[in-house]
């Protein structure tokens, strides 16, 4: 758990992360490149005096993971890849403050250029987004790590939508994945219970045909029949109350 002084430093962080999510919104459109938006997220990090998380963390090469389509995690920036129109293309971005090594962590995913040209992705986000917002709402002290899980999956499987089964969420502090490590699926009132002060970047991750994926032990895993899948996260910092949204 937390002290308020570090805290504070993942607000602090919080609105450096959001500045680099709304500039991204700004650029990305046809034509836009991976290497921009990888640049973009070094060059506004750089002047606010904060570190890209991803960088370099488990040897990973570059500041950003961005995904396109059927590419699930981990996908590396520094291909040389343009955005198309009506891609449904996924931003995952962490920062890791100087002073006392604080992260925070969240995602987002967006059709490019207009929803109705890719309703399909469109609808997928939408479900990510309630299914984000149900576990939101179980993150109380006492509630346990299974009552989020299974409010995550009760979103998704009731807009007929696939839950992952091998990737999970997690706490965070001074590492990007503390412990517990947690899955988007589970029986509610069972296992750890959440207490106050506790952080804890949590993503569902959605399939839209299938939950299998491909991992070649790389970095890239990519879905199985090469269906859809979108991802939302939020750091959250759990309350006695409603959970705070840091980022």
């Amino acid at each position: 758990m937390l002290k308020k002084q570090e805290i504070e430093i993942m607000r602090k962080n919080a609105k450096i992360h959001k500045k680099i999510f709304d500039e991204i919104k700004k650029i990305i459109k046809e034509g836009t490149t991976w290497k921009e938006i990888n640049k973009l997220c070094w060059d506004i990090a750089k002047k606010h005096n904060v570190l890209c998380g991803f960088k370099w963390v488990y040897g990973f090469p570059d500041n950003i993971c961005i995904s396109i389509n059927d590419e699930v995690v981990h996908w590396r920036a520094s291909r040389d890849i343009t955005f198309k129109n009506w891609d449904l293309v996924t931003f995952d971005f962490w920062i890791k403050d100087k002073q006392k090594w604080i992260n925070t962590d969240a995602a987002f995913s967006v059709v490019i250029w207009w929803n109705d040209k890719n309703p399909a992705a469109a609808k997928l986000i939408e479900a990510n987004k309630k299914a984000l917002y149900a576990w939101i709402a179980q993150a109380k002290a006492w509630n346990t790590i299974w009552d989020i899980s299974a409010a995550i999956q009760k979103e998704i499987e009731w807009a007929w939508y696939y839950v992952v089964k091998d990737l999970t969420w997690h706490a965070i502090w001074k590492k990007l994945h503390e412990t517990p490590y947690i899955p988007n699926f589970g029986k509610a009132g069972a296992w750890v219970k959440l207490k106050a002060w506790m952080t804890l970047a949590i993503e569902p991750i959605l399939w839209e045909t299938s939950w299998k994926i491909v991992d070649e032990w790389d970095w890239e895993i990519y879905i199985e029949d090469w269906s859809l899948w979108c991802q939302y996260e939020h750091t959250i910092l759990v309350t006695e109350d409603e959970a705070e949204i840091i980022i």
